[in-house]
């Protein structure tokens, strides 16, 4: 998984540096937009995400985007926090971005080679990277499989950093004539893996293994490796 992420770590940036190198010696773009947007999509998350994100068009086809966001407990899902007495951290997106124009002519025609549509609505694919470090205190059932001692119940705290990669697709759409105000969205698909880091839990205890249930969004303190569906609605406003 890490060698996975490295490798592409490393074809975003030779992937913008390439771009941005081409933009200095091409005369058929000289406007970079730039914009500071919000994801409001994310309150609705397991863990309650909130912050800005900026993004800069530096070519005519690459875009570069970043998001900080403050990570806390939600208070939407009971059941799923139940059992956590606090939560707190971040999470940080990186994205780079391809944007189709006139020249791009796909094997089957799906109604998005229309020219007009792509100047308005800016379609793009790209790739992204994320991690979230987080602190927290919880409940949990632990057991000793070596004397087969249970603690239920047991406070503790902990350490978890969650880190992904996935493939996203996107459009923008404009909600003023100037242009200014833009509605983008999001999605795609990837990989996320968490490692999780007890403080105060007695040597030999592990987290009492739970029954997975179809659909089910898997609780903080489980060390697991899952599908990562990005999905974000994001209300963009364009800067001078």
């Amino acid at each position: 998984m890490r060698t996975l992420l490295l490798l592409f770590l490393q074809l975003v940036f030779t992937s913008a540096f390439s771009q941005f190198s081409k933009s200095k010696i091409s005369s058929g773009f000289d406007d970079r937009e730039k914009y500071i947007s919000m994801n409001f999509f994310s309150i609705a998350e397991p863990q309650f995400a909130i912050g800005p994100s900026f993004g800069i068009r530096f070519t005519e086809r690459s875009e570069v985007f970043a998001e900080a966001a403050y990570v806390a407990k939600t208070p939407f899902y009971k059941n799923y926090t139940r059992d956590f007495e606090r939560l707190s951290g971040a999470r940080v997106i990186v994205q780079y971005r391809y944007h189709f124009l006139q020249q791009w002519k796909p094997l089957i025609n799906l109604g998005f080679n229309n020219r007009k549509r792509r100047e308005e609505q800016q379609p793009f694919i790209g790739i992204e990277f994320r991690m979230k470090p987080i602190s927290f205190a919880a409940s949990a059932n632990f057991i000793n499989t070596a004397t087969n001692d249970t603690l239920s119940g047991y406070s503790f705290s902990a350490n978890a950093f969650t880190y992904g990669g996935a493939l996203i697709f996107g459009k923008t759409f404009n909600l003023s004539g100037d242009e200014k105000w833009k509605l983008e969205f999001t999605g795609g698909i990837g990989a996320k893996q968490r490692n999780v880091k007890f403080k105060n839990v007695p040597s030999g205890y592990k987290v009492l293994p739970i029954e997975r249930i179809a659909f089910q969004v898997p609780r903080l303190y489980e060390e697991i490796g899952t599908v990562l569906i990005p999905l974000a609605i994001r209300l963009r406003y364009v800067l001078d």
